[in-house]
């Protein structure tokens, strides 16, 4: 609060003086303000989309007068600081230290598409946080080289790094996962690929469309990346799930300064938003593994490549497999929702990999994945994009997948009205829901599981990679059609094919010791 001569209301930068007193902009409680945009968008056209309005936001940190890049929260009476100086710097220190300002400015932009112009606002804010005194500033930075995930799990935690609740869970030591056959997880690797390449050529194009361009699609369509040829190429989900997998047999475990390095080090075929504002801020801003993830990063693109983090603890009774989910999810999606899902998904994998004989009650396998996703979320509500149902299905995530499955059951929705009514993009809420539905209806049918799944849901190719994936773990790969198999490219990369099949051996060498 400074003094002043006269009365003066700035509602833009939310600044009032009134009678030689300022009350100053401050950050709210709990809210990590960091440099990113936000672009709202609406479909003009298939596949044409077009900015509406667009929030950029900047942070800048002030210590000595020299401006950095960085973030800062507010929590408790204390500020947190992330700061790159010689290399990215974590500082704490009292609020009554620190200087809070926000600026905002409007501005319009135009655009030409086809011949038709658009315009739309940009809202540009920029939040500064100046240290006052620097001697009162606390420097937590810390080295995490040479702890296990476990450890670091831990730290982050402490740190309030990790941006989702904390249950006690998580530190239990689960008995080394008995599975029958080594089947099961050759069979969970290869559903992440078959379902991927089954799905990608048609991806985001909704249930109809794709049914008036390709008919029911049951085997591989022509890929151009390969001259017209009906093979299985990956995307993005294959890549990053054995990228994790590579990491794993080359480490002996899940080392995440590698993981964060092996995808920075190659292109990535169809690579989403979230992921790429992590390569952005691990690559370009150089920021730590575990400060590049997006906060708040709500897409399903840690869910996607999740499943191999189970095989560090199948091989290694000293790892934690929560630890190692928990991680690998926040490495790029860092909320409640993508690590509660992630930690959910791998406990079904699991349980999957390890059932002796018949198949799980699926009553039993919905109540076990909600309620591990509750831990970590809580009751805040959450977000549902389509505003028809947002009054009907309100409130937390946990509550909306439940009710969202009961209202599918008691009117025998088709796997394709289920994903239209709830959602089946790229938001891992939708695909957590209509996960659950498609393995409550086709469980037993794993074939018809994928089928439903390439053919009625919008983000098709993820859907299908991870209904792939605990279809695999559950029965095997001998359950899967010959021709997903055998015209599978096994490519990884450009011009690598088998990589998939060479990694596949090297894995059961891998958890047989040797």
């Amino acid at each position: 609060m400074n003094c002043g001569a006269y009365i003066k209301f700035d509602y833009l930068n939310l600044t009032v003086k009134i009678f030689g007193l300022t009350f100053e902009w401050k950050p709210k409680e709990g809210t990590e303000y960091l440099t990113h945009n936000t672009v709202h968008q609406s479909v003009v056209g298939q596949k044409v989309y077009i900015p509406t309005r667009v929030i950029n936001r900047t942070v800048k940190i002030i210590i000595d007068g020299k401006i950095f890049q960085g973030s800062f929260s507010v929590s408790k009476g204390i500020c947190t600081i992330r700061a790159k100086l010689d290399k990215e710097h974590r500082f704490l220190t009292s609020i009554t230290n620190v200087k809070f300002d926000k600026k905002v400015t409007n501005s319009e932009k135009k655009i030409d598409y086809y011949g038709k112009k658009f315009k739309y606002p940009v809202v540009s804010i920029t939040y500064t946080a100046e240290v006052t005194d620097t001697k009162k500033m606390k420097d937590i930075t810390e080295d995490l080289s040479g702890y296990s995930n476990l450890e670091i799990m831990k730290k982050l935690f402490k740190d309030e790094v990790i941006k989702s609740k904390e249950p006690g869970f998580i530190y239990e030591t689960r008995p080394k996962a008995k599975f029958a056959e080594f089947s099961r997880i050759e069979g969970m690797l290869l559903g992440i690929a078959i379902g991927d390449s089954l799905g990608n050529t048609s991806e985001s194009m909704t249930p109809e469309q794709r049914k008036q361009e390709y008919g029911l699609i049951t085997d591989y369509l022509p890929n151009k990346h390969a001259h017209n040829k009906p093979i299985g190429l990956p995307s993005d989900d294959t890549q990053l799930s054995f990228d994790t997998l590579e990491v794993i047999l080359n480490k002996g475990r899940l080392d995440m300064e590698e993981l964060a390095k092996v995808f920075s080090s190659h292109r990535i075929f169809g690579i989403g938003k979230t992921v790429k504002e992590f390569l952005r801020n691990y690559k370009d801003y150089k920021d730590p593994w575990y400060m590049s993830g997006v906060v708040g990063g709500a897409g399903n693109g840690a869910l996607m490549r999740i499943a191999p983090v189970l095989i560090s603890s199948l091989a290694n009774k000293t790892e934690n497999p929560r630890a190692d989910t928990i991680l690998a999810t926040m490495l790029t999606h860092n909320s409640p929702l993508a690590i509660g899902s992630s930690v959910a998904f791998v406990n079904m994998l699991y349980e999957f990999v390890s059932l002796k004989k018949g198949s799980p009650d699926p009553d039993k396998l919905i109540k076990e994945f909600v309620e591990i996703l509750e831990a970590f979320t809580g009751e805040a509500r959450c977000n549902i994009r389509n505003t028809k149902i947002k009054s009907k299905f309100s409130g937390s995530a946990p509550t909306f997948i439940r009710e969202a499955l009961q209202f599918g059951y008691e009117n025998n929705m088709t796997v394709e009205q289920f994903g239209e009514y709830f959602g089946s993009g790229a938001y891992v809420l939708e695909t957590d829901t209509v996960l659950l539905y498609i393995l409550s209806k086709y469980l037993n049918d794993p074939e018809e599981a994928i089928i439903q799944a390439v053919n009625y849901t919008k983000d098709n190719d993820t859907m299908a990679s991870i209904v792939g994936a605990a279809m695999g773990a559950l029965y095997g790969k001998a359950r899967f059609k010959e021709s997903w198999i055998t015209k599978l490219s096994g490519r990884i990369r450009e011009n690598d094919d088998g990589k998939i099949f060479e990694m596949i051996d090297r894995t059961k060498e891998f958890l047989s010791g040797k």
